[in-house]
């Protein structure tokens, strides 16, 4: 049956339709569902026409627009998140799903915020006796007359109001027969001196928030958590994230290459790039371009995870986006992008029986092309992955650059990769590395740290376009330090 299904599909990439192709919304798959093959996914309709689904239902739409399809689909989905509670010892990266109030003051009595000798400020300007006796808590009561020495973060005795440092004493030598230590107090202190109040970093009340909803835990706020006797905290729930690749010549890395054959390189990149920005994924390999092995292949994969990433079959004569219409009912958001590289970048989700309900997932589906897969990841993967989760300041920064370089334009907005290096005393940005001004390749995303969205063009032959003083957007921040052998490399 799976070599019939096969065959049927490409006869119909060869055929041409005169149908009109249906477009199914999610509201179409709870009642088709009760009728696929597993009770989970809807049977596959081979009447729809892909050469009429390219043409009616996938324009080539600008990149403006597809993020914003993309970010109200995450709106959506943020406004419904799943959230579960961890030890703080495990919200490394995680977001909050709800306001932190403090459990304690902190700190929770009076501390001294300097080494010295905690002093009475109405005793004056006058020689002091060192109160003996170990630093308990409480500490023993500061008496008339008297200093006692106290470290950094502890405890105030009571009677205290300020604390002199060393450099503003000098110590003395009591009489023969007197064992005590003296000091003179060299300035005139001031009430509450290098003394924290209870509650001066973090004050223990209802109506204070330490951290708000949404924000992503660091170990800064690890550090405030813990300070404030929070044990456990309410986080978005991770979604499970699956990467696979879609070829008939693909090879694992490292293999002995065979014949007409290419090495695997997105897959291991995407999932490469989403650890490096906190996300575990599953790895679900290759599957050859056949639709039957592709439908079994996703089937597998969205028992497994919420959001479904591809590369490879999806450019318009290829067979991805019809089956995930006509197999997976899915509703395709948008199927081209007027980007370069990137252009046949989709954006899909459909719904899944559960065993209580039907589950919303989703497909983010990249060109084979490594270059086009990892910049249109960049654009769209990253963004839509940290929205799923909360984590809504995602958008990445752009700040003025400086290059005497220039590049090729395009009919569509290309991505242009460019490493930049800070220069303290221009106060500038420059792209140091313009390999990629003619051509893109994946060598020129090598150490990139930023991408220039340039303009389009509607002349017949590209120009080149200036780009000194534009904004690029960051990936990561420009270093100021000079790496010799890196931008030997980069300029080549």
């Amino acid at each position: 049956m799976a070599a019939i299904s096969d065959i049927l599909m490409n006869a119909m990439h060869l055929m041409l339709g005169k149908r009109e192709t249906q477009h199914f919304s999610l509201s179409d798959i709870a009642s088709s569902a009760s009728t696929s093959r597993d009770n989970d996914f809807p049977e596959q309709n081979m009447n729809d026409n892909p050469n009429n689904c390219h043409k009616e239902l996938f324009p080539t739409i600008p990149l403006e627009d597809a993020l914003e399809i993309l970010n109200k689909i995450a709106q959506a989905k943020m406004d419904k998140i799943n959230h579960e509670s961890v030890k703080i010892k495990d919200a490394y990266g995680r977001i909050l799903c709800e306001d932190v109030h403090p459990n304690c003051s902190v700190p929770p009595f009076r501390t001294s915020s300097k080494h010295g000798y905690a002093v009475s400020v109405k005793d004056g300007k006058e020689l002091r006796r060192v109160q003996e006796g170990e630093n308990g808590f409480p500490p023993l009561p500061l008496q008339p007359g008297t200093c006692v020495w106290v470290n950094s973060g502890e405890p105030i005795p009571e009677g205290a109001t300020a604390v002199v440092q060393v450099k503003d004493t000098k110590p003395l030598e009591g009489s023969p027969n007197d064992d005590s230590k003296y000091i003179e107090i060299m300035i005139k202190p001031q009430h509450g001196q290098n003394i924290k109040p209870i509650g001066f970093d973090i004050c223990d009340r209802k109506k204070d928030i330490i951290l708000k909803k949404f924000t992503r835990i660091g170990p800064e706020e690890i550090g405030v958590l813990a300070a404030s006797g929070c044990k456990e905290v309410i986080v978005a729930k991770r979604l499970s994230i699956g990467v696979l690749s879609i070829g008939d010549n693909l090879q694992e890395p490292g293999e002995p290459l065979q014949p007409g054959f290419t090495y695997d390189i997105n897959r291991i990149t995407l999932i490469s790039l989403l650890k490096h920005n906190g996300y575990s994924s599953l790895d679900f390999g290759i599957v050859n371009d056949k639709s039957s092995s592709i439908q079994e292949k996703i089937e597998e994969a969205l028992k497994r995870v919420d959001i479904l990433v591809t590369t490879g079959s999806i450019n318009d004569k290829d067979l991805l986006k019809n089956i995930l219409m006509n197999y997976f009912k899915a509703d395709v958001h948008f199927g081209n992008v007027n980007i370069k590289p990137g252009k046949s970048t989709t954006l899909a989700s459909c719904k899944i029986k559960s065993k209580i309900n039907y589950e919303t997932k989703y497909f983010l589906c990249f060109s084979g092309n490594p270059m086009s897969a990892l910049t249109a990841a960049h654009l769209f993967l990253l963004p839509f992955v940290n929205k799923l989760h909360c984590d809504a300041n995602t958008e990445p920064a752009a700040i003025p650059t400086q290059t005497d370089a220039s590049f090729l334009l395009h009919h569509r907005r290309r991505i242009a990769w460019t490493y930049l290096r800070w220069f303290n005393k221009e106060n500038v940005a420059r792209a140091i590395n313009t390999s990629n001004r003619y051509k893109d390749t994946l060598c020129n995303m090598i150490s990139s740290n930023a991408f220039y969205l340039l303009p389009t063009t509607e002349q017949n032959v590209e120009p080149l376009f200036e780009t000194n003083n534009m904004n690029a957007s960051l990936v990561d921040y420009p270093k100021n330090v000079y790496h010799s052998l890196l931008e030997m490399h980069l300029l080549k």
